[in-house]
């Protein structure tokens, strides 16, 4: 299947802008973090990602919102509970997605 050369620019610049966006995310994600930490380091944010694939920037900012929520106590919230188990299981869902998209990436 044969794409134009401004397919091809217009995808490449679109790539450039989601990636981009995501990684303002996680930068504020982190910033959220070290607020709630009070003085802590924050593992979060986009400094170990610059090169990271779409594919794999969205995982890591679905993956972070998820740890937020299960930072909250169990009974903060009603239904927490049940929330920290889907979580749980999302997030080993999304390990493993990352886990196989560097694999795929490297076998490029």
């Amino acid at each position: 299947m044969s794409v134009s050369d401004e397919e091809r620019r217009d995808a490449n610049k679109t790539g450039e802008l989601v990636s981009k966006k995501l990684k303002e995310i996680m930068d504020l994600q982190a910033d959220i973090d070290a607020l709630l930490r009070d003085k802590h380091p924050t593992p979060f944010g986009s400094k170990h990602w610059q090169y990271a694939d779409l594919e794999s920037l969205q995982r890591v900012v679905a993956m972070t919102a998820i740890h937020f929520v299960l930072f909250e106590p169990v009974g903060h919230v009603k239904g927490n509970d049940k929330l920290k188990v889907t979580a749980d299981k999302m997030i080993e869902i999304i390990i493993a997605q990352l886990k196989t998209l560097k694999t795929k990436k490297s076998d490029w």
